[in-house]
């Protein structure tokens, strides 16, 4: 009941928004019914802890045979960190609304309700198709914002290829469920089978971003930091829960060593590429990869708790930061000390993050530590650079309210912490804290020291469909196999359209037909 409590707030509150938008385009409180609605749906995640665990579940879907099990949600300890964190980058995403150059912007409220919804029904899903459908739901929403958005060709064509690579990632969790059904155990998240677990891996790395790795909005800056921001984030946390369920058995394979390596070399690229980037929004998408990186290494690690650490991190954090375009000396020092949440030192958000029971090569934890070091540092740099923009010459209102909602997500990184999870007051593994917070300091201290660690213009990391990088290629590769099939295609149907067309065909039947009389023999 309380699931359907908090949903019904959300989209009861966009379709509210949504028709007055259509029957009353003047009405003037628009933002306050997204307010409220945001704020009482976060409002009654915080009650969920009250009853946990929680469950809801959908009717049957027809037929039985194809739909063995029907969507079932759950809250657990795990799936309400991501919830909450969900609700309160909302919540923060509204509030900060009010001092956005498209103040007020009620489509982009509306989309911003219905994601958290969808968001919290995607982190709450407990079987394969709970989680394809709100999956699918994320995806349209992403595809159809960049397609509207975006008018380079090269860009639209990298849109879509995300969402093939998205679409991809849920096909390997359909057929982790059709393994573990085969198997004898019809798959759920909560006791997922060994069999599945090395496909529901490969489903959440495809999701994660692995490609395309930097995919950025074209709009203007107002909608980047807010519907923008949210629909990154929801998608990320859509799934980093699967890290959180995959059952350490299932990934005994040789070629987890491998994964392994892969997964460490990304996190140092993307949190390098994150360090040097000159401006934050451009170089989200690092962020997302890098962090989301650092959660699948605590995954394989039999580290479900850090998994989700790191998780919330991403969430939170980058909702903190992206969330900022005011510059005030409160506000930064807020946007710094949210490092501490981040530092995996003890009775932080991420004190689990680095715990586990395997051993680990030395080298990795070279790589590991200054991955995280620079995500650290790069995320210090960041709030240094935060538009400054005269916060006294908004309205009394503007200049309440936006610090409120910037506070309320730094709130949410400390108090996880100390409360309400698995991972809330642990020491950690603190001598790794120490250390990579050591080498944190020292990058902040050298970076304006070393031009190469603080470039005026990193012009590489902006969106340039004319340059050949290593992903351009990548992408140039799957485009030149899409052109060469498509041209084939239309080959073979210039031939059976021609005038020969239905000797061809006739030849097609005859080649079949004997086929099958051979096999019949």
């Amino acid at each position: 009941m309380l699931i359907l409590i908090t949903l019904s707030f959300l989209f009861l509150g966009a379709l509210a928004l949504l028709l007055l938008r259509i029957f009353n385009p003047d009405f003037r409180y628009p933002w306050l019914i997204a307010v409220s609605s945001i704020f009482l749906a976060w409002a009654s995640v915080l009650f969920w802890q009250i009853k946990i665990p929680l469950e809801l579940t959908l009717p049957a879907w027809q037929p039985v045979i194809l739909f063995p099990d029907s969507p079932h949600f759950i809250v657990d300890q795990l799936s309400w960190v991501y919830a909450f964190s969900l609700t309160t980058v909302g919540l923060g995403t509204i509030l900060t609304a009010i001092v956005r150059k498209n103040f007020p912007s009620a489509p982009a409220w509306v989309g911003i309700l219905a994601l958290n919804g969808i968001g919290i029904l995607a982190v709450l899903a407990e079987n394969p198709l709970a989680l394809v459908l709100t999956w699918t739901a994320i995806d349209l929403a992403e595809l159809f914002t960049l397609l509207a958005s975006v008018k380079e060709e090269n860009l639209r064509e990298r849109a879509v290829i995300s969402f093939s690579m998205r679409v991809l990632g849920s096909g390997f969790l359909i057929w982790a469920g059709l393994v573990s059904t085969a198997a004898g155990t019809p798959l759920n998240f909560i006791s997922a089978s060994k069999e599945s677990g090395i496909y529901m891996l490969i489903a959440a790395g495809l999701r994660l971003g692995v490609f395309p790795m930097h995919l950025p909005f074209k709009t203007e800056s107002a909608l980047r930091r807010g519907y923008g921001t949210m629909l990154r984030l929801t998608s990320a946390a859509s799934s980093l829960i699967l890290l959180a369920r995959i059952p350490y058995e299932s990934l005994q394979s040789p070629f987890i060593p491998y994964v392994f390596a892969i997964i460490s070399l990304t996190a140092l690229y993307s949190s390098w590429m994150w360090f040097r980037a000159s401006d934050t929004l451009d170089a989200r998408p690092y962020w997302l990869l890098g962090m989301a990186s650092l959660a699948l290494i605590s995954s394989l690690r039999a580290n479900p708790v850090g998994s989700v650490a790191w998780g919330t991190a991403l969430i939170l954090g980058g909702g903190l930061l992206f969330l900022s375009s005011l510059q005030n000396k409160w506000l930064n020092r807020l946007l710094q000390l949210s490092l501490i949440a981040m530092s995996t030192l003890p009775f932080t958000l991420t004190a689990t993050a680095w715990q586990s029971q395997e051993t680990l090569w030395w080298g990795y934890w070279f790589i590991l530590l200054s991955a995280q070091a620079l995500l650290l540092a790069g995320y210090y740099r960041h709030a240094q650079r935060v538009k400054k923009t005269d916060f006294k010459s908004h309205s009394p209102l503007s200049r309440f309210v936006y610090p409120l909602g910037i506070g309320i997500i730094f709130f949410a990184l400390l108090i996880l912490g100390i409360w309400g999870w698995p991972g809330a007051i642990k020491i950690g593994a603190w001598y790794l804290g120490l250390i990579a917070t050591f080498i944190t300091l020292i990058l902040i201290w050298l970076r304006p020291r070393i031009r190469s660690l603080d470039p005026l213009e990193a012009h590489w990391l902006k969106p340039n469909t004319a340059e050949k990088t290593t992903t351009g290629r990548v992408y140039s590769l799957f485009w030149s196999l899409y052109y060469f099939l498509r041209r084939l295609s239309r080959f073979i149907t210039n031939i059976l359209e021609s005038d020969g067309g239905i000797l061809w065909t006739l030849l097609f039947i005859i080649l079949f037909a004997s086929l099958i009389a051979e096999g019949i023999r």
